[in-house]
């Protein structure tokens, strides 16, 4: 067993990000990869590993690790799913070795290409997410690190013979196609296999879900009754009644047209199939609640164009009570929306049709750099932060290699590949977020300053250190150059595109001041993993390649649950980024 633990140790130190099988997601069910026993007879360049490494540049071979949970396939026969599929959403992670292609093929037989297509300046039918139709944009990240794959598919259209419909396909959580018209090359409305080929190099897959949608209803709401109350719209409490009854169907237009009101629903649930159902709401107005047996399943803020908010809980078979609260806003068109899905089950609504009048039209705004570099200032919301960045600075550079800096803390928050901003919150009437959204395949860097000074390198990172922007000027190639002073110091930060790579380089003038001990440290990244690929080349979780001087003195360190990549800087310090 020693002897057992000291060999996996050891492959694990040696191979880049060795990353295990882990489990389903979501609402979809899994597909089994203890063995191949899920599939048809199946050939020899296919098995079930418990993990995998891919150097990203191809200079070592791929290695994998003894176990189950990932399916790995070379190039040669196609594999076979036994599962009889129509109508499915698909959820796939996979991972390319450099040089794979390869294709998920689909019930009625047509083929989503996967594909080591990071490099490609352009989306094309080489490119990862190709079916039929070029991907909007190349969303595709670099060989060695897990990407995501979501696919809605109809395998059938009504009144279009021989036709199936992609409804939607997104690539690394970012939508590349939507309603795409495919003919089908067998018939499958009723059922037909999934399957998996490799044509080149390697491909592994893992966490391979799915949902096959019957339009059948185990789920219904009944003896509706309702009290509407003429409070302000921004009560928080309701005390002046105005009218109350019973409603054959979940619906604001019982309200009879009142400018504002509060709209409260109860009501029992029917439910004929146990299991976990995910309900969302649709609507506009300043909240929208829905409480199950007395839980809060859906609990949101203001909409303001029927945007959606979800949220699941486990229903056993039988009745089951249902509250809803409704407001609106006096001065937007009112909209009650609720929709229901299980796994297996096409999501239906709950709401009449009339209840979720069509929003109001709103425009997509988009900055696209052409010639030079874009620069677009903006308040940014990061996931899981409750307040907004106020002083922000994105940058999109025209070969689509983007970022966002926090000025205030001196932080590289995030950045992405492919189209830059979409600005529709900024510039769209009034404005009112003031957000600016990345259009691409985005990457969370860190919240925290980039620069600090440390009394030494082990030194906890602070989450905003002793900065002060100084303001920044324009080079010649039109990008950014950020200044800062730190104690006695003047620090520049540029950040440009390098081809296949965004590549930052620091730049020092003057003393710095603090403990005799003290010096100056980038903090490069952070993350649940960071694993020292080869000399100077770091992978970080799935997300990012951080590649440095190969003499830079880097250092991996522990930070609580997490890990923290840093660099003394002095002088000149570059590195660079790529995914």
């Amino acid at each position: 067993m020693h002897q057992l633990f000291q060999k996996v140790s050891l492959l694990l130190l040696a191979c880049p990000a060795m990353v295990m099988a882990q489990t389903g997601k979501g609402n979809y069910s899994p597909l089994p990869l203890k063995d191949l026993s899920a599939f048809e007879s199946a050939a020899p360049n296919w098995s079930i590993q418990g993990g995998i490494s891919i150097h990203p540049t191809g200079t070592a071979k791929p290695k994998t690790l003894t176990g189950d949970g990932v399916l790995i396939g070379n190039a040669g026969t196609v594999l076979t799913t036994k599962l009889k599929a129509s109508d499915l959403r698909l959820y796939i992670e996979f991972n390319v070795s450099p040089g794979a292609e390869g294709n998920i093929i689909l019930p009625g037989g047509q083929k989503v290409k996967i594909s080591d297509s990071s490099k490609q300046k352009t989306a094309d039918a080489t490119t990862s997410g190709y079916i039929g139709q070029f991907p909007n944009q190349n969303a595709a990240k670099s060989a060695g690190l897990w990407q995501t794959l979501e696919i809605s598919y109809d395998a059938s259209v009504q009144h279009i013979p021989n036709s199936a419909r992609l409804n939607a396909l997104s690539l690394n959580g970012v939508t590349v196609l939507e309603t795409v018209y495919l003919p089908n090359s067998k018939a499958a409305a009723d059922g037909q296999p999934i399957a998996f080929e490799v044509t080149k190099g390697s491909i592994a897959f893992r966490n391979v879900g799915y949902q096959l949608l019957a339009n059948r209803k185990p789920l219904s709401i009944s003896n509706l009754n309702y009290k509407v109350y003429a409070d302000k719209w921004d009560a928080k409490e309701y005390s002046k009644l105005d009218h109350e009854g019973q409603s054959p169907l979940l619906t604001q237009e019982v309200t009879n047209g009142m400018r504002e009101f509060h709209l409260v629903y109860e009501g029992d649930i029917d439910v004929t199939e146990a299991g976990e159902y995910i309900f969302t709401t649709i609507y506009s107005g300043p909240v929208l609640s829905v409480d199950i047996d007395g839980k809060s399943v859906v609990s949101s803020g203001e909409a303001t164009s029927q945007e959606t908010h979800t949220g699941s809980i486990n229903l056993t078979q039988g009745k089951h009570k249902l509250k809803i609260y409704y407001s609106r806003f006096p001065w937007r068109q009112p909209a009650l929306g609720l929709r229901v899905e299980k796994s297996g089950v096409r999501p239906y609504d709950l709401h009449s049709l009339s209840s979720l009048p069509e929003p109001e039209p709103k425009p997509y705004i988009s900055v696209t750099p052409d010639m030079r570099p874009e620069m677009v200032r903006s308040f940014i919301q990061l996931d899981g932060e409750k307040s907004k960045r106020t002083h922000c600075i994105s940058v999109g550079s025209p070969d689509g290699w983007n970022y966002t800096v926090d000025l205030n803390r001196g932080a590289l928050v995030q950045a992405w590949r492919g189209q830059f901003a979409d600005v529709t919150e900024m510039w769209y009437e009034r404005g009112e977020p003031q957000l600016l959204f990345p259009a691409g395949l985005k990457v969370h860097v860190s919240g925290r300053s980039s620069v600090a000074v440390l009394d030494n390198a082990n030194a906890t990172w602070p989450d905003s250190s002793n900065i002060n922007f100084l303001g920044y000027k324009i080079d010649q190639k039109g990008y950014p150059v950020f200044r800062y002073a730190i104690g006695s110091a003047t620090v520049s930060d540029e950040l440009v595109s390098g081809g296949n790579s965004l590549s930052r380089t620091f730049r020092v003038d003057g003393r710095l001041e603090g403990t005799p001990a003290g010096a100056l440290y980038a903090l490069l990244a952070s993350g649940k993993q960071i694993t020292e690929i080869e000399k100077g080349l770091y992978q970080i979780d799935d997300r990012f390649y951080v590649q440095v001087d190969k003499k830079a003195k880097a250092v991996v360190r522990p930070a609580g649950e997490m890990k923290e990549l840093i660099l003394p800087v002095s002088n000149t310090t570059s590195y660079s980024l790529f995914w």
